[in-house]
């Protein structure tokens, strides 16, 4: 745990050479890349990521050093690895295919994952108690360091620290029935809970699409929808301004509520223009749903009221044609209306990080509290 009375400072940084010294050296480095792109990054790849190899019908976590070995950690034990695997080996079947340009594809058959290169190597190398990352709040306090002022809460966030928290939202997803492939959203304000999500999905392989706290409840909604989110992660609250700013019950829950996906709605529509009980023909029905459709053009979700009056001006059209008379419009207005308020959950559940402590805080069966889940 962080203590603030020997808070952990990051290790001055080694200058780094750069290759790129003169015009020639980016000359050469061109006609490489040109030349033969899959072993030209693919050398890069080698040394500046880990991957996973089968090693003695083991996995391992490997790069190739300067010595030329590609060496790491055995990947269920941690034990540390140097293996012979020849001078031409690589993790991967094939660098570059380029046969369908421009829609290449880099490094086929190899196997890597963003948090093991994030995390995982850095603490199994030894760098555990370095700073991975400093928070500083939004609150402010005018009297602390001397008058000088500083951020109500400060923590300081070890590798090491951050490879646990991002370890335990990792294990939490995989409870709640996530794998890898599978897509969440993620709409927080920037506290470090963003980051143990962030990088506990991509430990797991699970796509997450994360959107800005200022962003609208309708582009969270649209967000959603297009990622094909089955999970939401978001915060009682946050602060700006020394203000609370609510995020649950300001985005996450009229996103989810108040929007329609507009295949769902048009699907409901169609299905309900159908029933005998309206009396609609097939082509009357089909004219409907499809200046419906129109008024919808170009959008991802709707809120219900969209779709209504997107109905209200098929059923005025399609009165003045006579294939509607008033007593139908009334009867087909309330059965979509009800069709509508009937539409199936967006997502599978909302893990709510506790930051602010937003009291009476509005809460509802899909919703969880991601202590509880990591906890």
């Amino acid at each position: 745990m962080y203590d603030p009375a020997a808070p952990l400072r990051p290790p001055v940084p080694r200058p780094e050479f750069n290759p790129v010294a003169t015009r020639a050296d980016w000359d050469r480095m061109r006609a490489e890349v040109m030349a033969d792109p899959g072993a030209f990054h693919g050398d890069i790849a080698g040394r500046n990521l880990h991957w996973l190899v089968d090693v003695a019908g083991r996995p391992a976590w490997l790069s190739r050093t300067e010595a030329g070995q590609w060496a790491g950690w055995d990947a269920e034990t941690a034990a540390p690895v140097v293996a012979d695997l020849g001078a031409d080996f690589a993790p991967w079947t094939r660098a570059f295919n380029g046969d369908d340009a421009p829609n290449f594809r880099w490094f086929e058959g190899g196997r890597t994952n963003a948090a093991f290169n994030e995390l995982d190597r850095h603490v199994l190398a030894g760098h555990g108690a370095e700073t991975a990352f400093i928070f500083e709040g939004d609150r402010w306090d005018l009297a602390a360091n001397n008058g000088r002022g500083a951020p109500v809460d400060c923590v300081y966030v070890s590798r090491r620290q951050l490879l646990l928290e991002a370890a335990k939202c990792a294990v939490a997803l995989q409870r709640l029935g996530l794998k890898a492939g599978d897509r969440i959203a993620l709409n927080m304000p920037n506290v470090p809970a963003q980051l143990y999500w962030s990088e506990g999905a991509k430990r797991i392989g699970v796509i997450y699409t994360p959107v800005f706290g200022g962003f609208s409840d309708k582009t969270l909604s649209d967000r959603i929808h297009d990622a094909g989110a089955r999970i939401v992660i978001t915060a009682d609250g946050g602060y700006r301004n020394a203000q609370v700013v609510p995020f649950k019950t300001a985005y996450t829950d009229p996103a989810l509520d108040n929007y329609v996906p507009v295949t769902v709605a048009l699907g409901l529509l169609s299905e309900r223009l159908k029933g005998n009980d309206l009396g609609l023909s097939a082509e009357t029905s089909s004219a409907m749903a499809d200046i419906v459709t129109t008024a919808l053009k170009g959008e991802v979700t709707v809120e219900r009221g969209d779709v209504m009056r997107g109905l209200g001006r098929a059923l005025a059209e399609l009165g003045k044609e006579g294939l509607v008379d008033a007593a139908q419009s009334a009867r087909i207005r309330i059965a979509i209306a009800e069709a509508l308020v009937s539409t199936p959950p967006r997502v599978e559940a909302v893990v709510v990080a506790n930051h602010t402590h937003v009291p009476d805080l509005v809460w509802r069966d899909r919703d969880v509290w991601g202590h509880d889940l990591t906890n």
